[in-house]
């Protein structure tokens, strides 16, 4: 659920940075403000509605195919595209009116789009492919190291293997993950015989919950002999479960098929729209490139995948095939007025005016989910930290790798 609305609000800011730099955009063209509101929404329409549906696609195909929480995620994302839709294109329309109506009618309000200096990301193209396909190995030779070295190849948390889990109330408040850790991490080795330990503070509360894998009756009660006797603890004082996996195998698959059929009927939907099947082997492209740099990051950072881990794959779908939209809709619109250009020519002119609007967005949604990793428990940090990872790479493959990979396959005629 807090995945769905962090996609809703990167979107619903993304949609309103499109518009308000279509505006400026018409105001630098020469056009009085009034005109230049009219004009950046109807040529900002395109660009928010492509790109919320092809997200709107991805949430209805989660939902039907997904189950617990991505049927959640699919729910609250859905709800929030739409509302988000609602308030880019009628309510803050309503508003820039409202205010050009008393009296915000000089031009400075609004700024001057500058001119884009038009730069070479086709002759780029070499170096950032390179770029990509490092990350993306990296990944692969971390998790073979894991693999060859006895570990799992990703750090699979308690909610895909299953493992006990035990509530102690320690009398006095200790922080984990905090100062306090070290030593309840040196016992939970020592006793349980297993390094694979998640420590949970309970709000408000002098419990802590510790999860590991699971434990046969010997090492559990070794590991209550030893907490009564350092901590001075009664018997009621403990109390224990096994908790089961609880992303099924049957779950895992119905994730990864929804992520599939999704990245087909969006492929679909944008050939469909741009009338070029180019368009949507590109946003795909870049898609995978997002997944995998976000794979790898998960691989070489240890972070444990659960739940959190397939909520913030599908946010970072969601967030990449927008900000590839908004690129590929400047493409076709200058498809059609720079006729003697080339279609390099065209793609770098179109990342180059579209760049503004992708350093902006990405840095208010990062800024956000920052905020979040600082904030949050161990559990929203585990979500934040890969977040993060996947909006740099989003951004890097909408100006780097779906336009100049667009123009490769499309050639160099004009």
């Amino acid at each position: 659920g807090i995945a769905g609305i962090i996609l809703s609000i990167g979107m619903a800011v993304d949609a309103n940075v499109i518009i308000f730099t279509r505006i400026r955009e018409e105001i630098a063209a020469g056009k009085n403000v009034r005109e230049a509101i009219k004009i950046g929404f109807g040529k900002a329409l395109s660009a928010v509605i492509d790109g919320n549906i092809t997200t709107l696609i991805a949430a209805a195909v989660l939902y039907l195919k997904g189950t617990g929480t991505i049927k959640g995620f699919a729910i609250t994302l859905a709800l929030g595209i739409v509302l988000s839709m609602f308030t880019a294109l009628v309510i803050t329309r309503f508003v820039l009116m409202a205010l050009y109506g008393i009296g915000f009618k000089d031009a400075k309000f609004y700024g001057k789009q500058k001119e884009a200096k038009v730069k070479n990301f086709c002759g780029m193209k070499k170096i950032t492919y390179v770029i990509a396909v490092i990350c993306i190995c990296a990944g692969f030779v971390s998790m073979g190291v894991h693999a060859s070295a006895g570990n799992k190849a990703l750090n699979y948390s308690l909610d895909f293997t299953g493992g006990t889990a035990m509530t102690v109330n320690f009398k006095d408040y200790l922080e984990v993950p905090g100062s306090d850790e070290d030593d309840l991490r040196k016992l939970f080795e020592s006793e349980a015989g297993t390094t694979d330990i998640q420590f949970q503070n309970v709000s408000g509360s002098p419990e802590i919950v510790i999860k590991t894998p699971v434990l046969d009756s010997e090492h559990r009660a070794a590991v209550k002999d030893a907490l009564m006797e350092k901590y001075a603890l009664e018997q009621s004082d403990i109390t224990e479960e096994n908790i089961s996996g609880t992303i099924s195998g049957e779950m895992r698959t119905n994730a990864i098929l929804s992520v599939i059929i999704a990245g087909i009927f969006i492929m679909i939907y944008i050939w469909v729209r741009f009338r070029d099947i180019k368009f949507g082997a590109g946003a795909i492209i870049a898609l995978l490139h997002d997944v995998l740099v976000v794979l790898a990051v998960y691989s070489i950072a240890r972070i444990p995948v659960g739940t959190t881990f397939i909520a913030c794959m599908l946010t970072i779908v969601g967030y990449s095939i927008n900000a590839t939209i908004v690129v590929y809709d400047r493409i076709r619109e200058n498809s059609h007025t720079m006729l003697k250009a080339t279609t390099e020519e065209i793609v770098n002119t179109s990342i180059s005016q579209t760049l503004s609007r992708s350093i902006n967005t990405s840095l208010t949604t990062l800024i956000m989910v920052l905020l979040i990793y600082i904030m949050g428990v161990t559990s929203i940090k585990e979500f934040a930290l890969p977040m993060m990872a996947g909006i740099i790479a989003g951004t890097f493959s909408s100006v780097f790798i779906s336009g100049t990979i667009w123009a490769v396959m499309k050639g160099k005629k004009k």
